[in-house]
């Protein structure tokens, strides 16, 4: 039945590479797919499959209500629009890395003068030098001030010049992890080769910096400069501790990423092995969601291109667990990137099979202990699995959103966003709003506004998206929600209404409300998140009203500032004082005028006879 209602449709798509956009229903995108033949690709989702599907497949085909495609030059040009619209539109059934946009970089600013070392989130093309990305921020800045310790690079944000900078050095120059270049204390062509040391060892090329060091060492003995040779060769010897503290040694000097994956439930984990000049450097692993049912082939089919499409460097070879789909594509487009040669494989022996079954294994381990910590560690969980079966949602609302509107007799309005991410509160992700247009006390018009702005600027930037969205109130608010998204054209979401005074649960769609037991985790989790929100939302009235009763008539007369105002009450103590006062009185006061102090006087004579 569905195969023949998208019969017209299956019947015009290209052979051209491009995209294709599975929609739901309610227009909502469902799933995103490239291929490098539109129309071989996606008929054969309405095909009789010859073998198992995955659960997701399974159950995505048959919500598809429409599809939509977009033509590419190129099956690069395919992939490379994929990522680009699975990171705008968060599709709910495809594979996504958890928190893809949080992973830190170690960035060195080599278009100033004296480049600085620092941690970033975004790696720009801005012509500055990037590594990573890396999965802990913790251990990377713990890295960089081993770094330092090696090669004194800058870690300020201070402007420098080449020359004229006279700032006052910081602790890093007395300890020996910053040469001073804030106070000229080094010249930019030193400073320079401090900075291509640093670069080299962060790029993996640390056996070649040794050497250069070696060769230094030796003219300096040459030329009987005994002492210059000592210190290079205590250099050395500290750059080898360091690096072998974090290496592991290889009977090769090859440079590749080893890959493996590895499916607990809901959740997959990627580890990356990164191996350069024979020596393994790093490992970073990634977590990634809605993975139910999914094989590691299809984990890393997804992993891949998202990984290496913030990657701010792409190694000769890319080592994999497993064959990928469309590995020719995903090839050539890292050899794009690249700009050289780049192979892309699963290894069947040898030491790169072993790396990929080594991080495969490491995957395997990382995601056993995340589920340990979260089972013993979070009563949240409960309420997310029974939250799953209960609304009958299709995986895990991981992430939740909770609104709430409160006022103050109608003068002001306000309103709060609070997120909960598996199951706990994400208070970085919160969020407060001034509701300005709603006339009087009408929740429903204030919430109609702060669920339109929250979800029509979501829209317009393709941020993080909700899997499940609670609103504070009953039907009514629940509907002026409703409103509000039909209205930004947001892709149907499940969402569902708290209401106060008997815990009632209204849920889009419905005309009954449900009601849970009172010592069932999933009620005792939105009712947290209900409680959080309010308790945003009023702590934010509050600072207003605070901000509101502090605000004195004196701010309302000309030429009286900041410092008049505060004259006046030292001398007279509050604004009813002020208010006697007679004109001699206040023309006592420190810098006050008699044009001013007249000004004051009649401004409380007025509002007296008032």
């Amino acid at each position: 039945m569905q195969a023949e209602r998208l019969r017209d449709t299956l019947d015009a798509l290209p052979t051209t590479p491009g995209v294709y956009i599975m929609k739901g229903r309610g227009g909502e995108t469902l799933y995103i797919g490239k291929a490098a033949s539109l129309k071989a690709r996606v008929r054969s989702y309405f095909q009789q499959a010859s073998g198992p599907r995955s659960s997701t497949i399974a159950a995505l085909i048959p919500r598809v209500e429409s599809i939509e495609t977009i033509s590419a030059n190129s099956a690069v040009d395919a992939l490379i629009l994929e990522n680009n619209l699975i990171k705008q539109l968060l599709p709910r059934y495809n594979i996504k890395l958890k928190d893809d946009k949080r992973y830190p970089y170690v960035r060195v600013s080599t278009k100033e003068p004296f480049p600085a070392l620092s941690v970033t989130r975004e790696a720009k093309q801005d012509g500055n030098r990037y590594f990573g990305p890396f999965a802990q921020s913790r251990a990377v800045r713990g890295s960089l001030k081993r770094l330092t310790t090696l090669f004194p690079v800058r870690t300020c944000a201070l402007d420098l010049k080449e020359s004229g900078n006279r700032h006052r050095v910081c602790l890093d120059y007395h300890i020996g992890k910053c040469p001073g270049p804030c106070a000229d204390h080094i010249s930019p062509e030193a400073y320079a080769e401090i900075v291509r040391g640093a670069l080299m060892f962060l790029s993996g090329k640390t056996a070649s910096f040794i050497e250069e060091l070696r060769v230094e060492m030796a003219e300096a003995s040459k030329e009987l400069n005994f002492e210059k040779a000592a210190r290079l060769r205590d250099r050395i010897r500290e750059i080898e501790q360091l690096s072998e503290r974090q290496q592991v040694e290889s009977s090769s000097g090859e440079s590749y990423d080893a890959i493996g994956c590895a499916v607990l439930e809901t959740m997959a984990c990627a580890q990356v092995l990164m191996v350069r000049g024979g020596k393994l450097i790093e490992r970073e692993q990634f977590f990634l969601i809605d993975v139910e049912g999914e094989t590691p082939e299809r984990v890393l089919s997804a992993f891949v291109p998202q990984y290496y499409a913030e990657a701010s460097y792409i190694p000769p070879a890319v080592a994999l667990q497993t064959e990928i789909e469309m590995s020719d594509m995903t090839q050539a487009w890292l050899e794009q990137k690249r700009g050289a040669k780049a192979r892309l494989y699963a290894p069947i022996r040898g030491r790169r099979r072993d790396m990929t079954l080594l991080a495969a294994k490491n995957a395997e381990t990382a995601l056993a202990q995340r589920a340990a910590h979260v089972v013993g560690s979070s009563d949240e969980r409960p309420g997310l699995k029974q939250l799953m079966e209960t609304l009958n949602l299709d995986r895990l609302p991981r992430r939740i959103e909770g609104f709430d509107i409160s006022n103050a007799g109608g003068e002001i309005v306000v309103g709060s966003m609070v997120v909960f991410e598996d199951g706990k509160p994400a208070r970085s992700e919160y969020r407060r709003y001034r509701i300005r247009d709603a006339e009087g006390q009408d929740d429903y018009a204030a919430m109609k506004q702060l669920i339109y702005r929250r979800f029509s600027r979501a829209v317009q930037e393709g941020s993080a998206m909700p899997n499940l969205i609670l609103i504070d109130g009953g039907m009514g608010q629940l509907k002026a929600a409703e409103e509000a998204l039909i209205e930004v054209d947001y892709p149907q979401q499940p969402r569902l209404g708290l209401a106060k005074r008997f815990e009632h649960i209204y849920l889009s769609g419905d005309s009954e409300p449900m009601r849970l037991r009172k010592d069932q985790p999933a009620l005792h989790l939105i009712q947290h998140l209900r409680d959080e929100a309010h308790r945003f939302a009023v702590s934010y009235l509050r600072r207003l009203r605070s901000r509101q009763l502090t605000h004195s008539i004196l701010d309302d007369i000309p030429q009286v500032g900041k410092r008049r105002k505060q004259a006046l009450l030292e001398r007279f103590g509050d604004v009813s004082a002020i208010q006697e006062a007679s004109l001699d009185d206040l023309l006592a006061v420190p810098s006050m005028t008699r044009p001013v102090a007249q000004l004051i006087y009649k401004r409380f004579r007025k509002r007296s006879k008032v």
